[in-house]
């Protein structure tokens, strides 16, 4: 019996990237949380707010910026490491097709009833493209106001402390939102958890990518820049 084929979606660069982004972003956000009891900082100490005192804040503390520095970095390590991927992605996210637009209707249905089919997508589809935008946007208002709050402190007035402080927590509410529905497709969902293998083997199922990027495999195909597999790496014979 023929074994399914794989197709590349994602090299070891991107991944590593993908992970490092992750992983900061997760620590971030749990332990930005804790934060969010004190939003004024000259305030009174309320709630989960006294885990903010002494060493075990201090603690808090290092671990959020250390994830900081890795959230910063991140996106500037793909550049630097995956140019052409950068600006070749970068290319298609700007660029929203009568496709793309057509996936918010049909897609909702396909995915929750199995009926219809989502129209053809290019290597992101829209929904993807929506949650790289938020997590851009988000990702310029954390390091922006992030990098004030941690490094400017005290040379900048009240009010843009405050408005920084603002700029974090609105980053924080919309991007909480887009990284649970993606966590929620990547890990749990039936069909598109199948993308999970993409950001550990870089390779998906060629029926599954036809399905949900037929638009991109057509186009590696016809290029003959398509990189197939009968197995993904470390799944046997390749």
């Amino acid at each position: 019996m023929a074994r399914e084929a794989w197709i590349r979606k994602f090299t070891g660069r991107q991944i590593f990237v993908h992970w490092l982004f992750g992983i900061s972003w997760l620590v971030l956000a749990l332990t930005g949380a804790l934060f969010l009891w004190r939003p004024d900082p000259h305030g009174t100490v309320t709630g989960l707010g006294v885990y903010l005192q002494g060493s075990v804040g201090q603690t808090l503390r290092t671990v959020h910026r250390v994830a900081a520095v890795g959230l910063m970095l991140a996106p500037l390590l793909y550049i630097v490491l995956e140019p052409r991927g950068f600006f070749r992605d970068l290319k298609e996210l700007v660029t929203i097709t009568r496709n793309d637009l057509r996936f918010f209707v049909t897609g909702p249905v396909f995915y929750t009833t199995g009926k219809g089919h989502v129209p053809p997508q290019g290597r992101y589809n829209g929904g993807h493209k929506l949650n790289y935008w938020i997590v851009i946007l988000t990702w310029i208002g954390f390091v922006v106001s992030g990098t004030v709050m941690w490094l400017l402190r005290g040379a900048v007035s009240v009010q843009t402390f405050r408005l920084m402080l603002l700029i974090h927590s609105l980053s924080f509410f919309v991007g909480v939102p887009m990284a649970l529905i993606h966590l929620y497709l990547t890990l749990l969902h039936p069909f598109t958890r199948q993308a999970l293998s993409a950001v550990i083997s870089g390779y998906v199922k060629l029926s599954y990518a036809r399905m949900e990027h037929r638009q991109w495999v057509e186009e590696e195909l016809a290029r003959g820049t398509a990189e197939l597999r009968e197995a993904p790496p470390g799944a046997g014979a390749a």
